[in-house]
């Protein structure tokens, strides 16, 4: 293994441990009481299992609005960017070995 390789293993290895330590912390808040009760507000609140699309009455007839759609979606891609944190499986306490990055 080169010097460059070594680096690059070593870089990967920092990113992964953050990964985890961020999917971990992730996991500790939405799990408490507090947290599921949060969670159930962002996922209501930005119509997590409704249609982004929606019928917006205009001058007597029903039109989609292109810019209210983009907005819920945007809401939406935050409650499913930490429902996909919360999906992630826990290894251990983040302190993945160089060994564990190789087998993964």
């Amino acid at each position: 293994m080169t010097i460059k390789d070594n680096t690059q293993a070593m870089r990967e290895l920092e990113r992964r441990r953050a990964n985890q330590r961020l999917a971990l912390a992730y996991q500790r808040i939405f799990a408490s009481d507090e947290g599921k009760i949060v969670l159930d507000d962002l996922t209501e609140t930005f119509r997590l299992n409704r249609r982004v699309f929606t019928p917006v009455k205009a001058g007597g007839h029903f039109a989609y609005d292109a810019l209210t759609a983009a907005l819920a979606d945007g809401g939406r891609a935050v409650v499913l960017h930490i429902l996909s944190m919360l999906a992630v499986t826990p290894q251990g306490d983040a302190n993945l070995s160089a060994t564990e990055l190789v087998q993964k």
